[in-house]
């Protein structure tokens, strides 16, 4: 009896790894194994995102699109892997940065300015991995998904930003996909920075920039308007006006 138990969990066992096999089999046939499996967190791409990369396959298509599904489904996988990649690598410098301040908070004023041009030939990227990072590790586990979908930029922005942690919390929850112009505009709105920061805006330097390259653009070359763009800019240079005349002088 004991040697028909034997032969019976030996089959169990040859069964159950032919299970295995085929399992990994089909995941790798569908592209869903992978070298890195395992080790990052893939999340899935937005619908978003999921248009552009079919728009990118049909637009630049040879023609025939026998493999068409296939190759959608193979460049859907690689982009979230690609996607996942950069956010943990985004994630593992944040991290480095952060040691090597540590480190050298004990040594004189500069120090850490220093690593960072030596190590990165830059300050704004890596103080903005390391913020990242920080914000990451501010935030609940369960949002991490969600923050790896939004615009970096964005991120970036909210990180620096003075201001309650439940508010920065409360933009990640409710994203849904906004661009990153309107997260900016929004992170903009509800933590806006106050007057002697270095990093506000100077909308009255910007416009007047704007305003000259736009001058020089019409100027280098004959102007050919139709009358719907003239009745438009004549508004919008009306508007301009209005609102420089009713600005405050400082």
């Amino acid at each position: 009896m004991s040697k028909v138990n034997a032969l019976l969990n030996e089959r169990l066992k040859k069964n159950d790894n032919n299970s295995k096999m085929a399992a990994m089999a089909q995941q790798s046939a569908s592209g869903n194994l992978t070298s890195f499996a395992g080790v990052f967190s893939i999340s899935e791409l937005s619908s978003g995102e999921k248009s552009t990369i079919e728009t990118i396959l049909n637009e630049y298509a040879l023609g025939d699109k026998a493999n068409f599904s296939q190759d959608l489904s193979s460049l859907l996988s690689i982009t979230s892997e690609v996607k996942a990649i950069n956010n943990q690598a985004a994630l593992l410098h944040g991290e480095r940065i952060k040691k090597a301040q540590n480190i050298l908070v004990c040594y004189r004023d500069g120090a850490f300015t220093a690593w960072l041009l030596a190590a990165y030939g830059n300050r704004q990227t890596p103080y903005n991995l390391m913020q990242y990072y920080e914000f990451c590790e501010a935030m609940p586990k369960m949002l991490r998904p969600q923050i790896e979908t939004m615009p970096r930029q964005a991120i970036y922005t909210l990180a620096s930003r003075d201001g309650d942690l439940e508010k920065k919390q409360t933009i990640i929850e409710n994203y849904k996909g906004e661009t990153k112009a309107e997260l900016l505009s929004l992170i903009r709105t509800v933590f806006p920075l106050s007057n002697e920061d270095g990093r506000r805006q100077n909308i009255g330097e910007s416009a007047t920039q704007t305003l000259k390259r736009f001058y020089r653009d019409l100027k280098r070359q004959p102007l050919r308007l139709t009358t719907p763009q003239k009745s438009a800019i004549k508004i919008m240079l009306q508007e301009i006006l209005e609102m420089v005349n009713a600005a405050k002088a400082i």
